[in-house]
């Protein structure tokens, strides 16, 4: 199996999640996302609708993520989640703290 995951730009203010949000593909991620969360446009969206398959490394990258945003605006949301990681989410009673909602908005 292909554990890559990647990170593009979309509509400004977002950004697309595509591929296999795992162990193996969350420190190559994270350190590809370094770079794009210290641009002068702001992420505030993070699309999940393209990710095939998530474990418990994947969701703790969400949570770096939104730790490491400026602690005035830490507007960072993630929308269109796969069921997977919702059920991860709310297993760790973090919803509201990563501000995620599911596809079909299933929170």
């Amino acid at each position: 199996m292909n554990e890559v995951c990647k990170i593009e730009g979309g509509e400004p203010g977002c950004a697309i999640l595509t591929g296999v949000l795992t162990f193996k593909s969350a420190p190559g991620l994270y350190r590809e996302t370094e770079k794009l969360f210290q641009t002068s446009a702001p992420v505030s969206s993070i699309d999940l609708s393209g990710v095939t398959s998530v474990d418990s490394a994947g969701l703790a990258l969400l949570l770096e993520w939104k730790a490491t945003q400026d602690p005035l605006s830490r507007n960072l949301n993630f929308i269109n989640a796969p069921s997977a990681l919702m059920s991860l989410v709310q297993l760790c009673d973090a919803v509201e703290l990563l501000n995620i909602s599911g596809r079909n908005h299933e929170s």
